[in-house]
């Protein structure tokens, strides 16, 4: 009996945590690049402002692919992918 009760509160808690994990990534749509790049569609965390929850912040591992970001939390937050400077604000991240 014991073993039940326990399967039932593991498939209780994946299902009430089933839908927080689908809401913390999004699906990006195939694209083509402006320099003729295709770009296959993606997964990728959902933006909410918060680097350190993001995919590619050091120390992270992608789920789908398995990889663990490398880098420093400094320069992850002094560079993102575009090149542009990071700084936190109060409330959210701002670009330079």
């Amino acid at each position: 009996m014991p073993s039940r009760v326990r399967m039932a509160l593991l498939a209780g808690a994946t299902v009430m945590l089933l839908p927080a994990f689908a809401a913390a990534q999004v699906y990006v749509n195939p694209y083509v690049r402006r320099d003729g790049t295709q770009v296959q569609g993606h997964y990728r965390s959902a933006p909410d402002g918060n680097p350190s929850n993001n995919y590619s912040y050091p120390g992270n591992t992608n789920p789908y692919t398995g990889r663990t970001a490398p880098g420093t939390a400094d320069s992850y937050l002094r560079n993102d992918d575009n090149g542009s400077t990071m700084r936190l604000g109060p409330a959210r991240r701002e670009r330079r």
